[in-house]
């Protein structure tokens, strides 16, 4: 992905479901083959503190998502610190003064950029892990009409009450640093960053990925080490404002949200007229494979297949090779 020139699309006075109106840089990655009539279009969209530059794990010309055969675009996240995010944004909405990006906000912006852009009105697919997979829901509801397959990985189409907690959790880890000062900090808070990761240490993989010592297969002696060499400085290359500003865009995601579909959020469900594959980790704490099974009751052309993987949420990340190769199945599934 490195080697890939970034672009970045200007959204100038784009009014976001708040009603605030501002300008934003949409920053993404397009490559690959694109044919005559723009049917093998991909979409990819990043997950939370995760940028272009995490999303190379799926593409390969070995793999279903092949740049030979497919025209594949990644756009980065609003907050993540390479699209607009507090860190990086004009002085009257950087830092605390950033305004709450939605899910809803980040899949209009898309699909504003592939209309202006590209000129591109359909997906053959849309895929994404964690915030990726919620706004591949996003997509596959709000824009029906443009979206054939939708693939969500350890994604939900609604934040439940459940999550909301654990990341108002990790919110109030990090901003318990005295360098916080309400977002208006000259140093970056980085124990607050520790604390925060030490919270999350805890739920991003399942109980079986410590039972089984998995952590030793990734090069860790033990359950400390791992949380020293790992996690105690994992979030120190992300700003502490950008960090904060995703997990709000998280607590806040429900697709049936908007002036579509007015709340109810079966009619958004029933919306999705995609051919659907909902990808739960077998034991993701967060995103548990009941909560899909319950979505599915009312997406007519879904399917519901578990990663049967030990790495919890990051069984969607590809992480060991059963789990990647499990993913690549459901891939060539829907677009070979």
């Amino acid at each position: 992905m490195q080697n890939l020139e970034l672009k970045s699309y200007k959204l100038e006075n784009f009014k976001l479901k708040s009603g605030k109106v501002v300008s934003l840089n949409l920053s993404y990655l397009a490559f690959g083959n694109l044919n005559k009539d723009k049917s093998n279009v991909i979409l990819y969209p990043t997950r939370y503190a995760g940028t272009h530059l995490e999303q190379g794990y799926l593409i390969n010309d070995k793999y279903p998502i092949n740049p030979k055969d497919f025209f594949i675009i990644i756009p980065n996240m609003f907050c993540n610190g390479v699209s607009s995010s507090p860190s990086n944004s004009p002085k009257n909405i950087q830092g605390p003064n950033f305004p709450l990006i939605t899910i809803l906000d980040n899949v209009r912006a898309q699909k504003t950029l592939l209309k202006k852009v590209f000129e591109i009105e359909s997906l053959k697919l849309v895929i994404g892990w964690s915030m990726g997979g919620q706004q591949a829901m996003q997509w596959a509801s709000y824009y029906s009409n443009c979206v054939e397959n939708m693939i969500s990985m350890c994604g939900h189409a609604k934040t439940t009450d459940h999550t909301y907690v654990f990341l108002e959790g990790v919110y109030a880890a990090l901003t318990s640093d005295p360098q916080w000062n309400k977002g208006n900090y000259e140093e970056q808070p980085n124990n607050g960053k520790t604390t925060m990761a030490r919270v999350w240490a805890g739920w991003a993989h399942g109980q079986d990925w410590f039972r089984e010592k998995k952590y030793i297969e990734d090069g860790y002696k033990n359950a400390d080490e791992l949380l020293d060499k790992l996690w105690n400085k994992i979030y120190y290359h992300r700003d502490a404002n950008d960090l904060l500003a995703m997990i709000r865009t998280w607590q806040e995601h429900d697709i049936s949200k908007n002036d579509l579909f007015q709340n109810d959020f079966s009619k958004s469900l029933q919306s999705i007229s995609a051919k659907t594959i909902l990808m739960p980790g077998k034991n993701d704490l967060y995103f548990p494979p009941e909560d899909n099974e319950i979505e599915l009751n009312d997406i007519s052309n879904g399917e519901l297949r578990v990663i049967p993987s030990s790495y919890g949420h990051y069984a969607g990340a590809g992480k060991s090779k059963e789990d990647l190769d499990f993913i690549n199945r459901a891939i060539a599934d829907l677009i070979s």
